[in-house]
Order: C-alpha cells, then structure tokens, then sequence
C-alpha cells in the first residue's frame, strides 16, 4: 500500500495545475501576510504642512503615538484619556471640526482612542443600547469601567437574544470566566485577523481545487478500469487517493501557516499578540483570548474546515464522472456558505452556513466574525454559539465524507 501511495503522490505532484496551485498558496501567504501593513496611513503637522506616510513608517509612528495607552488598561488611563477628550470637545464641539488642530488630535486624542472607543462601547444605555455622547461619559463611569463590562453583556444579550433566555444565561456565564483587566499593545488591528482568515479561505480553495481531479480524471481517461482490475483492489486504491490528497492539503497548510505569521507577526510586533480580544474587537467578546490565542484558534478552525473540505471534494470527485463537473461543483461549494449568508440571511442561512464543509471560511460568514458576534442556535433542546457549531461539524464530517467517498468509489460500476 505505501508503494501505491508514493507513486500516487508522484502522480499529483508532477501535474503542472497542482505545482502551480501548490506554488500560489505559498506566494499568498507572504502577499497576504504584507498587505494589511500597506494600508497604514498617519498624517501629522510640521511646519505648517500636513505630511501623510504609509506604510511600516507609519505604522512605527502610529504605534509611538499610542505608547500611552499600552499595556494593562487601567480605569487610571481611562480616567485620563477622557479628561483630554472632555477638554478638547469644549473648545473644539467635535472631532471632525476643520478648526480642530490636528496635532492636538496627534497629542491628546488619537494615543487614547483604542480605549476610549471600548469604554465608549461599555457606557452604552442598557435598553436602548445607544452609546451615549463621550461628554455625558464621567470620570467616574471611567473609573468603573469593568464593573459596567459585566452589566452590559447581560444588557446586550437581553436586546440580541430577546426571545432566547438559555442563550443569555449561557452568553452571561461565558463573559464571566473573561479575565480583567484587559491589555492593549498599539500595532495590530482587526483588518489584520480579517486577512488571515481571508488566506485560510484561498489555502482552502486552492487544495480543493487539487483534490477535485483524483478520482474523476482516471474515470475520464479510462485508467480507472485498468487499475480497478488489478491486485490491489477497490478499497486499497480509493484509501491510498484518500490519504494522498490529505497529505498534500496538510503540507501545504504547515508551511504557509507558519510563514503567514512569522511575516504578519514580525510586521506587527509580537507584543501586539497579548492584546486582549475585546480592546480588538468588542468590549463583551465572549472568550478570554488575547491576539495570539486568537491567531491559533482561527488557525484550528481553518485547519479542521480545510480537511473537511478536501474530504467533501474526494466524495465529489469520486461520483462525478468527469472533471468539469467536479470542479465546477467544488467551486460552487466553496462559495456557497458566503452566498447563503448574504442572500437568504437569518436562521436559515446560518443552519446551512454551518452544515456545510467550507462554512467556517469565506466573506462575512467566516468564523472570526462568529467569534465576535452573540449568534446562538439550537441543536435540539441546546442553544449553542455558533463558533462552537463551525468547530464541531466539520471534524464530524471528515470521517462521514471519507466514508462516502469510499462507498462511492468502491460501488461505481466500470
């Protein structure tokens, strides 16, 4: 059998489309990894002239201008950053009023705003959920910030999840093993997460679109019926495609994975990685993760979705006929979940969003944004969050679709 499997990865690896997926996947993760910091931009004054930089420059500047916010996020610095903002907004009445100098923006406002923008957040009104006016927000509402975090994602979840009480109970117990206080080190934004799991999206595809021939290509050429009528056997030849095309998804995401951080991370700054998850994202986010434990639990899912898929296209391929329909159905299936989510929305969306293999990865539907929202749906008498349903359900279809396809191929008349 392991005389099978090295001539059938032999066979995948010497086919031109797979070394240039296989290349792309690994030119993605460095271009994807860079990106994010090509969009930095900082804009300050000097000699009467406003001077714009991009790129690392500005984000060297910007994380020097956010030096005092870094660190544990004290109510102390709260307190602090929002007597600059109150002193500002006196004088100036808003923000984006033109007569608003901007290097007071640069000096007073701009190093405070990561914090500001969670306490701003946390102060919102418990029934409304409107955030008030940062002039209505008080010292003392500063000073009380983490007492507040506790009492506004019972707030919250009673407006997301009105109809749904085990939802809110679950939601609440969830925010309570969160650890205060937070921590924020200025550099990586939330655009940064987004792009890892927009490649973990490419990654996947790319490897589908590897496996999607194994099968059906032999079917077309005729090979199949030669092989079928050897030694070896139906089961033997399907497990050793079965295990060739796993193998290759899993050294393609090692690689790229680690060279996509080791660029993204050395861009950033490895301190920013204990940034805790809602300074990022959402004063009530539901876990208690800093950036670097999110980084590897995005890392998991992308990784049980990609085996998941690569499974799902093995099904596909081996009860297709030819080639055409197999890729065709494998990029249809790739983007369904995205389509799901955007065009019929709702419960239904989701269900389908998270029963499909690919669900965990895409557009708006990818399983950061479930981290970051309060979606709950019930499997059975449950209510579970759904980045627990985008985790689970495709390491259970992994074995199912590798049944299938074994079923499938062994069943398929010559």
């Amino acid at each position: 059998m392991w005389k099978l499997y090295r001539q059938e990865m032999k066979r995948i690896l010497r086919t031109r489309s797979t070394l240039l997926f296989l290349a792309a996947t690994l030119a993605l993760s460095a271009f994807m990894a860079w990106v994010p910091v090509t969009y930095e931009r900082y804009t300050y004054e000097e000699n009467g002239r406003k001077i714009t930089i991009e790129g690392p420059e500005a984000l060297a500047r910007k994380k020097q201008m956010e030096a005092p916010s870094a660190g544990e996020v004290t109510p102390q610095k709260l307190a602090e950053g929002l007597s600059y903002y109150h002193k500002n907004l006196e004088i100036y009445g808003d923000f984006y009023n033109e007569d608003f100098p901007l290097t007071l923006k640069v000096q007073e406002i701009y190093p405070w705003r990561p914090l500001l923008q969670r306490l701003h957040e946390a102060m919102a009104d418990p029934v409304s959920g409107l955030a008030p006016e940062y002039t209505d927000i008080s010292a003392e509402d500063a000073l009380a910030f983490y007492d507040r975090c506790q009492s506004h994602i019972a707030d919250l979840m009673r407006m997301e999840q009105k109809d749904n009480p085990q939802a809110q109970r679950t939601a609440v117990r969830m925010y309570e093993k969160v650890k205060m206080p937070f921590y924020y080190y200025p550099g990586y934004g939330s655009n940064m997460t987004e792009y890892e799991g927009m490649y973990l999206f490419l990654l996947m595809f790319l490897c589908m679109m590897i496996t999607a021939p194994l099968f059906c290509c032999e079917y077309q050429t005729g090979a199949d019926d030669i092989l079928r009528s050897t030694r070896h056997g139906r089961k033997r030849l399907a497990l050793v495609k079965i295990l060739a095309a796993l193998s290759i998804g899993i050294a393609a995401f090692i690689p790229c994975m680690f060279l996509f951080q080791i660029i993204s991370n050395s861009l950033f700054g490895w301190e920013c990685r204990q940034t805790s998850m809602q300074i990022l994202f959402s004063v009530v986010s539901l876990l208690d993760l800093n950036v670097g434990e999110l980084q590897n639990l995005i890392m998991l899912s992308g990784f049980i979705t990609l085996l998941a898929s690569i499974c799902f296209t093995l099904f596909l391929s081996a009860a297709c006929r030819n080639t055409t329909i197999a890729t065709g159905l494998t990029i249809a299936f790739a983007l369904l979940p995205t389509l799901f989510y955007m065009l019929i929305g709702g419960i239904l969306g989701s269900y389908l969003r998270v029963l499909l293999p690919s669900g965990a990865l895409g557009g708006n539907n990818a399983f950061l944004y479930a981290l970051t929202d309060f979606e709950f749906l019930k499997a059975g008498p449950l209510s579970v969050w759904t980045p627990w349903l985008l985790l689970a359900v495709p390491a259970l279809e992994i074995p199912l679709f590798l049944w299938l396809t074994v079923r499938t191929y062994c069943r398929r008349s010559m």
